[in-house]
Formats: structure tokens, C-alpha cells, sequence
């Protein structure tokens, strides 16, 4: 009798824990079900073929005017000024005494200087003499040459310090603006003013980036005024860096203006745009560029085994920026069925909701 309850029971718990599973079986394929009605994720977005043409090597950057001869005029001692020789905004010639600092101590020891000179050069003559007759010492000639050594070196110490304390304009030019008066205090180091050359010829510098199609020395450049209506000017290149820059990934070149019309002054800003020979080039509209941390991608779209359009990332090199459109210096071939606006959204393998081109229809893509 208690083996029949046993196996009543027994009957009893596994018909329920076979309706409890049938129970969960039937959920499960509900919620599968369910997700499946869900539509794939995809992105909408417009499309374009990357084109081949043949476009200009042409670059416009932001340059910069200088002067051939510039100089900054600095004190390298203190000192009161007793004579101011120019007048802001003067033209200087070469030679001309711009300012003089007050040096009455240092000439009254120069004399002093001058004066043991003097009395260490006769103690030198009058040991040699000596030494000569076998009265004195090596020793003492020695000394004595030493002494007229070291009131030399006093003496030009002191010259030096007076001629520095005149400072005199290094060329012609023009100084700027500062102003000073007789009995100002100046401290050492003080920038007193900045001499430009007059020159008819006036250097442009600018750079450009080490993924552009590089000028040579001598090649010709377009400069141009920024926001003024004026003529281009043409000039020409003569040097450049002989590296990269390690920060911005430049290449610095300085090319030669004839500026005899004072159109630029130094340290204007201009447009600068460098011409290169023609070349043909794989061109894509902007909006297809998507950039992140490790680079720039345009999306390719490639039909799959059910005909639907994937997207897939090629890595590109960009070149230069021509309007709305962007050269492509190395990761599509040309004719690559991409991604425009919208490419943002995109992932790898994401489905691609676009309107397929004539071209690409007849292609059989």
C-alpha cells in the first residue's frame, strides 16, 4: 500500500514538473517570437560613387609677411639715459645713435684702468731689463707680465662696457613706436625699439602639410590680401626647413615678394595658394568622411547574400579640401559605391537602407 502512494506521488510531481516546462517551453518561443518581429537595426543614408578626376595640385594656406632685416635694440646694462636720438616712427640710417645710457663711473675708471696700465707696463719693461742684466728673477718678470695682463683686460672690460651703453642703429630702417626721455631709468635687458629694414623685397612664409604634393625651391606662389579687394601678387620660393615639424606635421617654406609698392608690411597675414602640375585623383563629397580617434573612414556599401546593402569601413588618407569635396590620397581605387550624408550613423556590417544609382544598377553590383 505505501509503495502504490510512493509511486502516486511520484507520478503526481513529475506530471507537474513536466507542465511547469511545458509552461516555460511555450513562453520562450513566445519571447523568441517576439524578437524576431523586431526589424533589423539599419541606417538610412544618401550614396554616391567615389569619382577619378583630374584636378589641380593646388593648396591655399594662411602665410605670414616679414621683413628681411629685422632687430630688436636691448640694453644689456642699467642705467639712466642722457641722449635719445630718434623719435617714434623715425627713419634711422646705419651708424645712427638711437639712445646713450649714462656711463661717468665707468669712464672715471677707465682712466683709473689707463693709469695702472701705464705703471704695469713700465714695471714689465723695467723687469726685462733687469732680467736682461741677471738683477731679478723669472719669477718676478712673470708677475709682472701678469699684472700688465690683467690691466689690459680691466681696461677693455670697461670700453666695452661704455661703447655698449651707446646703441646705435645696425642699418636703415625704420624704429617703432616706444618713446623715451633724458633721465628715464632704464633696467638691464629693456627692449628700447625694433628696427625693419627699407627694403623693396619682403619675405612670405608659410606651410604646408607633409601629405601635400611638395613645391621645389624657385617654384612661383600666388599671395593675395586677406579680406581686401586687391591685385595677387606673385612671388617666388627660396628656402624651406630642412625637416617636419614633430607637432604639427608641417613643412615651413619662405618665398621672396617684390614688395617696391609697400603693398605688405611685415607681420601681415596673407593668403598664400601653391600650384602644382595636374593630376588625376580619387574625389569624394565631404559628407562621407567619418573620423574618430583612430582615423578616417569612408563607408563602402556592398550588397549581401539576400541583396541588401552592408556597410563596411575603408580606412582613407585625405588630401586636400576642394569646396564640398574631398581628395583621397590612398584607401579607395575610385568608383567605390559609398556612403555621403548620414555616414556618421553607420557601423561594420550595419544594413544600409540608400537608393541605388543607374550606375550602379547597370553595374550589376
Amino acid at each position: 500500500m505505501n509503495i502504490k502512494r510512493w509511486l502516486i506521488s511520484i507520478a503526481l510531481i513529475f506530471v507537474v514538473i513536466a507542465s511547469l516546462g511545458f509552461v516555460k517551453f511555450q513562453q520562450i518561443q513566445a519571447a523568441i517570437a517576439f524578437g524576431e518581429s523586431f526589424p533589423e537595426p539599419s541606417g538610412s543614408v544618401q550614396s554616391a560613387f567615389a569619382k577619378i578626376m583630374e584636378i589641380e595640385n593646388s593648396y591655399e594656406v594662411i602665410g605670414e609677411a616679414k621683413a628681411p632685416k629685422s632687430l630688436r635694440i636691448t640694453t644689456e646694462y642699467a642705467g639712466p639715459i642722457i641722449y635719445v636720438g630718434f623719435a617714434p616712427g623715425d627713419k634711422v640710417t646705419q651708424g645712427q645713435i638711437l639712445l646713450r645710457q649714462d656711463s661717468q663711473i665707468e669712464r672715471a675708471n677707465l682712466k683709473a684702468a689707463k693709469a695702472r696700465l701705464a705703471l704695469a707696463e713700465a714695471q714689465f719693461k723695467r723687469q726685462a731689463t733687469l732680467l736682461a742684466q741677471n738683477r731679478t728673477s723669472q719669477n718676478d718678470v712673470d708677475m709682472a707680465q701678469a699684472d700688465k695682463s690683467i690691466a689690459e683686460a680691466e681696461v677693455e672690460n670697461l670700453s666695452s662696457v661704455i661703447q655698449k651703453k651707446t646703441l646705435v642703429a645696425t642699418f636703415d630702417g625704420m624704429v617703432g613706436l616706444e618713446d623715451y626721455q633724458v633721465g628715464q631709468m632704464l633696467d638691464a635687458n629693456t627692449q628700447i625699439t625694433e628696427i625693419v629694414g627699407t627694403s623693396d623685397k619682403i619675405w612670405i612664409d608659410f606651410a604646408l602639410p607633409q601629405t601635400a604634393l611638395q613645391p621645389s625651391i624657385g617654384d612661383m606662389i600666388t599671395v593675395s590680401t586677406i579680406g581686401q579687394s586687391s591685385t595677387a601678387l606673385t612671388a617666388r620660393i627660396i628656402a624651406r626647413t630642412p625637416t617636419v615639424n614633430s607637432t604639427s606635421r608641417q613643412i615651413v617654406y619662405r618665398a621672396l615678394l617684390d614688395n617696391s609698392n609697400n603693398a605688405l608690411s611685415p607681420n601681415q597675414m596673407v593668403s598664400v595658394t601653391v600650384i602644382g602640375a595636374p593630376g588625376k585623383h580619387v574625389i569624394v563629397p565631404t559628407t562621407s568622411i567619418y573620423r574618430d580617434h583612430t582615423g578616417n573612414y569612408v563607408y563602402a556599401l556592398k550588397r549581401d547574400s539576400n541583396n541588401d546593402w552592408r556597410a563596411h569601413p575603408i580606412k582613407v588618407q585625405l588630401g586636400q579640401r576642394i569646396k564640398d569635396s574631398q581628395v583621397i590620397l590612398s584607401g579607395l581605387a575610385g568608383n567605390e559605391f559609398i556612403a555621403t550624408e548620414g555616414a556618421f550613423k553607420l557601423s561594420e556590417g550595419l544594413l544600409v537602407y540608400t537608393q541605388a544609382t543607374k550606375a550602379e544598377s547597370e553595374s550589376g553590383e
